[in-house]
């Protein structure tokens, strides 16, 4: 062999390694036709091959949280049914990352509007349009935009560089209540009324004005969202930020 068609046969082996490596981990835009084998929760589905998607640019509420059993009831909807589905890599769990369609409807956009679920880490193409639909399901008070009694009684502000947040109280108490930035992470008050205090993202004791979380940092630098919900689950207050 010369080495001019050696030099060849490198590049194309090259080449098609290159190619299966962006195809695997950033994933593929063409849609694919698939079949829901079983709901997991209100954004992550079972597929009939096995695989398990995590549906992109949504967080929907976990077990145990206001709004779950609505969202994943919604989900339920399509299990068995042939959907298509367009994947974008693959999550930290192991899940792949993907946007799911029936017809023409963007369903992880329907689920935004329909307040099952709120936008999460999504990319700037699609930011618009998601924010959008949660604008739609918030004005509407639908799902987990549904408003408590106590909505208006806190005034909030999020001090991003030293990790706290700066709460003014006229609700009285506040226990079973909960705060949430737009992952997972949450904190549930004990017994506890304060005219005024700070909840430190911090590990640390509790002492007057001062409350503490007990994690090493809760809100992103870049962009968030803070949820207050009262002891049954009802928004009493949200704002977000960099968004």
């Amino acid at each position: 062999m010369n080495k001019k068609v050696s030099f060849f046969i490198s590049i194309s082996f090259t080449l098609l390694f290159i190619g299966n490596y962006f195809f695997f981990f950033i994933g593929s835009d063409e849609k694919e036709k698939i079949v829901i084998e079983r709901v997991i929760d209100g954004d992550t589905i079972e597929l009939n091959d096995g695989r398990k998607v995590r549906l992109l640019n949504i967080n929907s509420p976990e077990k145990g949280e206001f709004g779950y059993e609505e969202a994943t009831k919604y989900l339920k909807n399509f299990e068995k049914l042939t959907l298509e589905i367009e994947t974008e890599g693959v999550g930290k769990y192991g899940r792949e990352l993907g946007r799911l369609f029936l017809n023409d409807i963007y369903l992880n956009l329907e689920i935004v509007e329909l307040g099952l679920a709120h936008p999460y880490i999504v990319e700037n193409e699609e930011l618009k349009k998601f924010k959008k639909a949660e604008n739609k399901a918030r004005d509407k008070k639908l799902g987990i935009w549904k408003n408590s009694v106590e909505e208006g009684c806190l005034n909030v502000e999020i001090n991003k560089k030293d990790e706290y947040v700066y709460i003014e109280n006229d609700c009285g108490n506040l226990a079973g209540w909960k705060i949430k930035d737009e992952s997972t992470k949450t904190y549930e008050f004990a017994n506890f009324y304060s005219e005024k205090f700070k909840l430190y993202s911090s590990k640390g004791v509790d002492e007057n004005g001062k409350l503490y979380w007990g994690k090493e940092k809760v809100w992103n630098d870049d962009k968030d969202s803070i949820f207050i919900r009262d002891s049954e689950g009802f928004l009493v207050y949200y704002d977000s930020y960099g968004y």
